[in-house]
């Protein structure tokens, strides 16, 4: 079977070029005209290629002579060469401009807030948005650059923490120059840092802390007060301190053996005396040679328990006396009770914050009146009869006085002890 296989492959393969041989003798037409329309075909595409060849070779060369002609110096935008058609010649892409303005971009337009940080020897300034970041000496020289280099800007509201006395020349300075300046808490300040994740402490971050704290929270700007009132305020910070080496020296004295030692703290008593008898001295000449902090003491002393030293506190740690309303005067001080409650539960309300001074010194007033000031008096048996604790009491009288005062500097009108004055 295999030997027959071999024999009848090669016998058919004869027979298919035999039949495709008289195929091709019956039509010799159709198989010619095919094979020239393909030669015909192929001839017009190679002729038509090398017309557009050459036409697209003439229009470059033409194009090549004429940027010669035109292109003779090098251009300063091109990097490499003078050639047009070099690609390390051409112009990288711009990026396009966002047209939303950048944190680090500010327009003399644009309001911005400023932050100062204040320490003895320096002071850094920090603006949002960012325009200004300063680090100056905290001296005239210091404040006169700062007020050169926010007068070109917009400035909106500057906030400063209170730093022990040392922001002081600077608030003057920028007060003098019609900026809006604000004295912050510094624990209030600190606690804002805190609610934006600013854990870390150095003087340009706390100065970025003050620019934000200004921003965002945008707190009441400090009126500007007269020189007067600055200057009895230091006479009155003077009295204070006297007064508390005073107390301290009594103290001693009541504990010390030595005579020698005794002698001394004697001795220094008696100065401290004298020097306290004549800073009172300059504290009244001072009040009485301006007209309206005279107009002011006048009142404040015409209402039973309130004395000399009491009306001098309020007019130099208080020049916004008369100037709020009873609830902002209230708050202010630091008199002013605060809800505690949250679901079920209900806490006992407190007072926080607040001006210390003035609460110490409202204090001693208070004790005073409820005394001898009828108003004051009868407020505070009202409230004793209802069985509140001394504590609740003595700060409600406090508040009380308080409000009086202020309604009757803000009306101009003396203490009349038969009808109370009508509250703002």
């Amino acid at each position: 079977m295999s030997n027959l296989g071999f024999r009848i492959y090669p016998l058919c393969l004869r027979v298919f070029v035999a039949i495709f041989s008289s195929l091709c003798s019956l039509c010799p037409c159709m198989l010619t005209s095919t094979m020239d329309k393909g030669s015909i075909a192929k001839a017009a595409l190679g002729e038509s290629s090398v017309a557009r060849r050459a036409e697209s070779c003439r229009r470059r060369e033409i194009e090549r002579a004429q940027t010669h002609e035109v292109v003779t110096e090098h251009d300063p935008r091109r990097r490499c060469g003078t050639s047009p058609n070099s690609r390390k010649s051409r112009r990288r892409p711009t990026r396009s401009a966002s047209s939303h303005l950048q944190d680090w971009e500010c327009t003399m337009e644009e309001q911005i807030f400023i932050g100062i940080d204040v320490a003895k020897d320096t002071f850094c300034v920090c603006s949002s948005p960012a325009a200004v970041n300063l680090s100056l000496a905290n001296s005239s020289s210091g404040i006169k650059q700062l007020v050169k280099a926010l007068k070109p800007n917009n400035v909106e509201l500057i906030v400063l923490e209170a730093t022990g006395g040392y922001e002081r020349p600077i608030v003057a300075g920028l007060l003098e120059a019609d900026f809006k300046v604000v004295v912050a808490s510094p624990r209030q300040v600190r606690q804002f840092a805190r609610g934006i994740g600013e854990l870390a402490k150095t003087d340009p971050i706390d100065a970025r802390v003050l620019a934000r704290f200004a921003q965002i929270v945008q707190p009441k700007p400090r009126p500007q007060f007269s020189r007067k009132t600055e200057e009895l305020a230091d006479l009155v910070t003077r009295r204070n301190q006297l007064t508390a080496l005073r107390t301290k020296e009594i103290n001693r004295e009541q504990t010390v053996r030595h005579p020698r030692v005794h002698k001394s703290v004697r001795k220094m008593i008696k100065t401290l005396n004298y020097q306290i008898a004549e800073i009172d001295q300059l504290i009244t000449e001072h009040i009485t040679s301006d007209e309206e902090l005279s107009n002011k003491d006048k009142i404040l002393r015409s209402t039973p328990g309130v004395g000399p030293q009491t009306s001098a506190i309020l007019l130099s740690q208080l020049p916004e006396l008369g100037l709020l309303n009873r609830q902002q005067i209230a708050a202010l001080v630091g008199v002013a009770p605060y809800d505690f409650r949250s679901g079920r539960f209900t806490g006992q309300s407190r007072i926080w914050g607040g001006r210390k001074e003035i609460r110490n010194m409202l204090y001693m007033a208070a004790l005073t009146a409820m005394r001898c000031n009828p108003v004051i008096k009868h407020f505070s048996e009202r409230l004793i009869s209802q069985g509140k604790k001394f504590k609740v009491v003595i700060t409600a009288c406090m508040r009380k006085l308080l409000i009086i005062l202020n309604t009757m500097v803000h009306n101009e009108t003396l203490w009349q002890s038969e009808k109370k004055p009508k509250n703002n």
